[in-house]
């Protein structure tokens, strides 16, 4: 009896590390509320055998189901929440930070705009310069972002056997240029090469990553990166297409309906 139980042991402790085991085992969440279920009608039955009143087992009930429910709010309360939908994904912080750190290049010819409203959408950061038409999307999750098939997954620190997430934000980038560039040619008529760049404020070892239409880089990197981009636009062009931009902004995105040829 003993070697079977042994050997059902071992054969439990393996599954633990099989991925095919892992994917049908119970999550932690539903193991707490069996587990809290299971607390209640025990303390109610122990306090039935030991007393042997109804108004004991009823005692027992209520006082097992006051602990089962403060070791719920405690787990809920120590929970880490998924990166993907902190606050801190996209938010205020992260945007004030990407103007901080492009001020600098103002007086080297580049110029910015900061929530600028297009026909149907808002872009985070627009920069004008030598290095041409860059929009900017600012991101600061919490974990660390390293980068798989072209889009940035989150590894939890405060919780380092969750899965990794992917932020898929490489489409959303990359159709905000799009649609900038089409916002632009319906004022003008100008067609423009508008460069996606996500800014990660968080911790990401690689620094940059650049993926066709879409550049991933570290904000601490950002200035310099702007800096050494090769030569686009003259100081005309320059103004010229800030210009655009600023219209842009002032007509609340209320643009004219492009005309069908």
């Amino acid at each position: 009896m003993t070697g079977w139980v042994d050997r059902r042991w071992m054969s439990m402790s393996n599954q633990r590390h099989d991925p095919r085991w892992a994917a049908h085992r119970p999550s932690g969440g539903a193991l707490g509320r069996a587990l809290i279920a299971l607390g209640v009608v025990l303390i109610g039955v122990l306090v039935l055998v030991l007393d042997g009143h109804d108004l004991s087992w009823l005692a027992g009930l209520v006082a097992g189901g006051g602990a089962g429910a403060w070791i719920a709010l405690v787990r809920v309360a120590r929970r880490p929440q998924p990166a993907g939908a902190e606050p801190t994904l996209g938010g205020a912080k992260a945007e004030r930070r990407t103007e901080a750190a492009v001020r600098s290049l103002e007086r080297s010819g580049w110029r910015f705009r900061h929530d600028v409203r297009g026909s149907d959408r808002t872009f985070d950061h627009v920069a004008v310069g030598h290095g041409g038409v860059i929009l900017l999307q600012s991101l600061d999750p919490r974990g660390v972002v390293t980068m798989r098939n072209g889009e940035p997954w989150v590894e939890r620190a405060t919780d380092p056997e969750a899965e990794p997430e992917v932020l898929r934000i490489r489409p959303r980038a990359v159709t905000d240029a799009v649609a900038f560039r089409d916002d632009v040619h319906r004022l003008t008529g100008r067609r423009l090469w508008v460069q996606a760049v996500v800014v990660i404020w968080s911790d990401f070892p690689a620094g940059v990553v650049a993926d066709g239409r879409c550049v991933f880089i570290h904000g601490s990197r950002l200035a310099d990166w702007l800096t050494r981009r090769p030569h686009q636009l003259d100081v005309v062009d320059t103004d010229d297409v800030f210009a655009t931009v600023a219209l842009l902004e002032e007509t609340g995105g209320r643009l004219p309906l492009p005309v069908a040829v």
